[in-house]
Protein backbone atom coordinates (compact mmCIF):
# COMPACT_ATOMS: atom_id res chain seq x y z
CA UNK A 1 0.00 0.00 0.00
CA UNK A 2 3.20 2.31 0.61
CA UNK A 3 3.96 2.06 -2.59
CA UNK A 4 1.08 2.71 -4.38
CA UNK A 5 0.61 5.75 -2.39
CA UNK A 6 4.29 6.84 -3.58
CA UNK A 7 3.23 6.02 -7.37
CA UNK A 8 -0.12 8.23 -6.48
CA UNK A 9 2.03 11.21 -5.12
CA UNK A 10 4.74 11.58 -8.21
CA UNK A 11 1.48 10.99 -11.12
CA UNK A 12 -0.27 13.69 -9.60
CA UNK A 13 2.95 16.15 -9.14
CA UNK A 14 4.06 15.89 -5.56
CA UNK A 15 7.57 15.20 -6.99
CA UNK A 16 9.80 12.46 -6.11
CA UNK A 17 9.21 10.36 -2.73
CA UNK A 18 12.83 11.96 -1.80
CA UNK A 19 12.06 15.67 -2.84
CA UNK A 20 12.11 16.70 0.61
CA UNK A 21 15.41 15.28 1.79
CA UNK A 22 17.41 18.80 2.17
CA UNK A 23 16.76 21.38 4.08
CA UNK A 24 18.47 24.70 2.76
CA UNK A 25 20.15 26.50 5.19
CA UNK A 26 21.58 30.29 3.99
CA UNK A 27 24.00 32.60 6.52
CA UNK A 28 25.96 35.59 6.36
CA UNK A 29 29.60 35.49 7.28
CA UNK A 30 30.18 38.51 9.59
CA UNK A 31 33.91 38.14 9.34
CA UNK A 32 34.41 37.58 5.26
CA UNK A 33 30.74 39.61 4.50
CA UNK A 34 29.89 36.85 2.45
CA UNK A 35 26.47 34.66 2.05
CA UNK A 36 26.72 30.98 2.05
CA UNK A 37 24.47 28.48 1.23
CA UNK A 38 24.13 24.91 2.72
CA UNK A 39 22.30 22.03 3.42
CA UNK A 40 21.03 19.29 5.89
CA UNK A 41 20.34 15.75 4.98
CA UNK A 42 17.06 15.42 6.54
CA UNK A 43 17.55 11.74 6.76
CA UNK A 44 21.23 10.90 7.92
CA UNK A 45 21.97 14.14 9.09
CA UNK A 46 19.81 14.73 12.64
CA UNK A 47 20.30 13.43 16.40
CA UNK A 48 17.57 13.35 18.39
CA UNK A 49 17.02 15.86 20.60
CA UNK A 50 17.18 15.26 24.25
CA UNK A 51 14.84 18.22 25.27
CA UNK A 52 10.89 18.06 24.14
CA UNK A 53 11.55 15.67 21.97
CA UNK A 54 12.16 16.47 18.05
CA UNK A 55 15.86 16.59 16.22
CA UNK A 56 18.88 18.66 16.61
CA UNK A 57 21.69 19.34 13.85
CA UNK A 58 24.85 21.27 14.07
CA UNK A 59 26.48 22.21 10.74
CA UNK A 60 29.76 24.32 10.30
CA UNK A 61 29.46 26.22 7.29
CA UNK A 62 32.45 27.32 5.45
CA UNK A 63 33.24 30.57 2.40
CA UNK A 64 34.15 30.52 -0.36
CA UNK A 65 37.47 31.77 0.28
CA UNK A 66 37.46 34.55 -2.22
CA UNK A 67 39.43 37.66 -1.57
CA UNK A 68 41.74 35.25 0.84
CA UNK A 69 39.22 35.95 3.51
CA UNK A 70 38.56 32.27 5.34
CA UNK A 71 35.58 31.60 7.70
CA UNK A 72 33.44 29.30 9.53
CA UNK A 73 29.79 29.84 10.67
CA UNK A 74 28.17 27.32 13.38
CA UNK A 75 24.66 26.87 12.41
CA UNK A 76 22.43 24.87 15.11
CA UNK A 77 19.22 23.68 14.17
CA UNK A 78 16.27 22.15 16.57
CA UNK A 79 13.33 20.55 14.74
CA UNK A 80 9.94 19.13 15.20
CA UNK A 81 8.81 15.86 14.67
CA UNK A 82 7.67 16.42 11.20
CA UNK A 83 11.32 18.16 10.47
CA UNK A 84 10.48 21.78 10.33
CA UNK A 85 12.83 24.53 11.77
CA UNK A 86 11.85 25.09 15.63
CA UNK A 87 14.41 27.61 17.01
CA UNK A 88 18.07 27.99 15.46
CA UNK A 89 21.43 29.87 16.52
CA UNK A 90 24.02 30.90 14.02
CA UNK A 91 27.72 32.12 15.66
CA UNK A 92 29.78 33.92 13.46
CA UNK A 93 27.55 35.20 11.17
CA UNK A 94 23.34 35.64 11.01
CA UNK A 95 20.64 33.66 9.56
CA UNK A 96 19.30 34.67 6.30
CA UNK A 97 15.71 33.89 4.04
CA UNK A 98 16.22 32.44 1.19
CA UNK A 99 15.41 36.00 -0.24
CA UNK A 100 18.17 37.75 1.96
CA UNK A 101 20.28 35.05 0.77
CA UNK A 102 19.34 35.89 -2.95
CA UNK A 103 19.41 39.68 -2.34
CA UNK A 104 22.99 39.41 -0.70
CA UNK A 105 24.19 37.76 -3.91
CA UNK A 106 23.10 40.41 -6.47
CA UNK A 107 24.58 42.89 -3.20
CA UNK A 108 28.00 41.20 -3.96
CA UNK A 109 27.83 40.28 -7.29
CA UNK A 110 27.32 44.57 -8.11
CA UNK A 111 30.37 45.28 -5.61
CA UNK A 112 32.44 42.87 -7.69
CA UNK A 113 31.53 44.38 -11.20
CA UNK A 114 31.61 47.60 -9.46
CA UNK A 115 35.08 46.61 -7.89
CA UNK A 116 36.54 45.54 -11.63
CA UNK A 117 35.01 48.78 -13.24
CA UNK A 118 37.34 50.58 -11.24
CA UNK A 119 40.50 48.61 -11.34
CA UNK A 120 39.73 49.06 -15.82
CA UNK A 121 39.71 52.45 -15.33
CA UNK A 122 42.51 53.07 -12.53
CA UNK A 123 44.51 50.57 -15.61
CA UNK A 124 43.63 53.01 -18.81
CA UNK A 125 44.34 56.18 -16.26
CA UNK A 126 48.19 54.81 -15.83
CA UNK A 127 48.50 54.51 -19.80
Amino acid sequence: MNLFARLLAALRGKGSPGADRYLPIYVFSHRCREPIKGQVDLLNELSLAEENGGYYVRKVLHTSGRNRCFAQVEVQLWLDDKKQVTHYEVQGGRWLTAEEYAAELERQAQAESASEANDASETDNKN
